[in-house]
């Protein structure tokens, strides 16, 4: 099947807006194994659909803070569900696992290493061997 431009434009533009690749592609009536061998093929589709992967993982981001921020909503007494709750943290924790598996780079855990003290060497010659 031959690059349809304008069919990479829209599924790049659901990518963009958070939209999962397997959802946009069936949205827009294309395969996702045919949208990456476009890929894969060329170096624009490439450059378009990984410009719009890293906007996509940004607006999850922010979908991120909505999801925190939403208020929890709470019974005749005023007490709040613990399944809506447990929920809730389900999808923060998918959310956070999501972004540090696609952006490691931005969103991931930073791992630093330091190193103190010496490296100490010892080298032993043999001077009375033979060859």
């Amino acid at each position: 099947m031959a690059i349809d431009r304008d069919l990479v434009a829209r599924v790049c533009e659901r990518l963009a807006d958070g939209q999962s690749l397997r959802g946009a592609c069936r949205e827009e009536g294309v395969k996702a194994p045919t949208f990456l061998d476009w890929v894969e093929q060329d170096e624009d589709v490439a450059e378009r659909y990984a410009r719009a992967r890293a906007t996509g993982a940004e607006v999850e981001f922010e979908r991120l803070r909505e999801i925190v921020e939403e208020e929890p909503p709470a019974d005749m007494q005023g007490k709040v569900d613990s399944g809506w709750v447990a929920w809730k943290r389900m999808q923060v924790d998918t959310f956070k696992w999501q972004l540090a598996k696609k952006r490691p780079e931005r969103y991931g855990d930073r791992i630093e290493q330091h190193h103190s003290g010496s490296v100490g060497l010892s080298i032993a010659i043999d001077l009375g061997r033979k060859a």
